[in-house]
């Protein structure tokens, strides 16, 4: 299989891109109505708004609604789905974290191998998710339909600040209440409301303005909370003069995610433990550092009879559509030992998410450098163990 070492999943699926989603513009001022997919944070802060802006918009039928991306490297969705409840659609239709049956769970984002046509037990990104709803539709002059029956996805999406993606929607749909949403992140998602074409309704600058509002206070409020719960470090006494300190892999409030650990990092003991808290962006806490160039989250494969063959494109496959992005288990799955014992020696939480945990026990004194695998080296943190 392929290694996409030394890139992190926002890596992997740019490099995926021109098979999951169509050639897009840069989000430009179109006669219909502009929604934006996540924000650009102060320079130096590693955030990302998980969030629509605005958290509500009014249209009326046959208005054209673009989704604009505005973050950093986030990858994202921008779907419209035919439900006023967004939560209620996606616990219908996403199910629960972890692999789902797409027979059970259609737009699940992970699925096993074996549910889609594979053999191999495998869990790979779910292609009703990767995939656009239509390659032939989504641009600013070829906008999507959405009739209000049915579901319409840009596919995912990587952010990038030099050449952001966009995605414009057609709202055909009746008088009515729908959602727009992510389908990668829970939580990010807008209530889109159509109106009577003789209800008056908020202008594209009014719209505009409200964005700017909202992202002005989910920077200087949601943001900063984020940030201080990633600095946050707590210590209790464990016994025998030894200490358990309690980090958070990253912080999150109000859908905004401060992709940090500790700047300052630890200074502990032999004997001391450095328990991580996970949260609602899904996170791990890898040691060592270089592990990121060579245990990726993500790899890259053509889906064949029995073992999946390596493939660093679509062009490698016998078809595009058996190209796969396969979670890698190493990354996902914790070590079976949690001890520092060797700065070298590869220690890993797994995958954390909201109530999940992992206690690293200091063994060995030595200079550890941790890793997120997630979201790579911009992510690290610096455990000194002392004697």
């Amino acid at each position: 299989m392929r290694s996409l070492a030394g890139r992190s999943l926002l890596t992997a699926l740019v490099i995926a891109a021109g098979l999951f989603a169509p050639a897009m513009p840069l989000a430009h001022a179109s006669s219909g109505y502009t929604v934006q997919f996540d924000a650009k944070p102060p320079k130096g802060e590693p955030w990302s708004f998980l969030r629509v802006f605005p958290a509500m918009i009014s249209v009326h039928q046959g208005d054209v609604i673009q989704a604009a991306w505005a973050g950093n490297d986030a990858p994202h969705t921008a779907t419209l789905v035919p439900a006023s409840d967004a939560n209620a659609w996606r616990a219908t239709n996403q199910g629960p974290p972890g692999p789902q049956d797409p027979a059970a769970f259609p737009f699940a984002l992970q699925a096993p191998d074996t549910t889609i046509g594979g053999d191999d037990g495998d869990i790979v990104l779910n292609p009703a998710v990767a995939n656009p709803t239509s390659f032939a539709c989504g641009t600013s002059s070829a906008p999507c339909s959405f009739d209000g029956t049915s579901v319409v996805s840009s596919g995912f999406q990587p952010s990038n600040p030099g050449s952001q993606p966009s995605f414009s929607v057609q709202v055909n749909a009746p008088v009515g209440t729908y959602s727009f949403i992510c389908l990668i992140h829970p939580g990010m998602q807008e209530t889109v409301n159509v109106q009577p074409s003789a209800t008056a309704i908020p202008t594209p600058s009014d719209v505009v303005a409200k964005i700017n509002a909202q992202v002005k206070k989910a920077t200087n409020v949601d943001a900063e909370v984020a940030d201080a719960q990633a600095q946050h470090v707590g210590k209790a006494n464990i016994g025998h003069g030894n200490h358990r300190y309690t980090i958070h892999a990253g912080g999150f409030s109000n859908n905004v995610s401060a992709d940090e650990f500790v700047n300052s990092g630890l200074q502990i003991h032999v004997g001391d433990q450095v328990k991580v808290l996970g949260n609602y962006e899904i996170h791990t806490l890898t040691a060592p550092k270089s592990s990121f160039k060579t245990v990726p989250l993500i790899e890259t494969v053509c889906e064949v009879t029995g073992p999946d063959t390596l493939a660093a494109s679509p062009a490698d496959c016998s078809s595009p559509d058996k190209f796969q992005l396969m979670f890698n288990p190493t990354a996902l799955m914790p070590t079976s030992s949690n001890r520092l014992v060797n700065p070298t020696k590869f220690v890993s939480s797994g995958l954390l998410g909201f109530g999940q945990s992992f206690t690293f026990d200091a063994a060995k004194a030595g200079a550890y450098r941790l890793v997120c695998l997630v979201h790579g080296p911009m992510m690290h943190l610096s455990i000194n163990v002392k004697k």
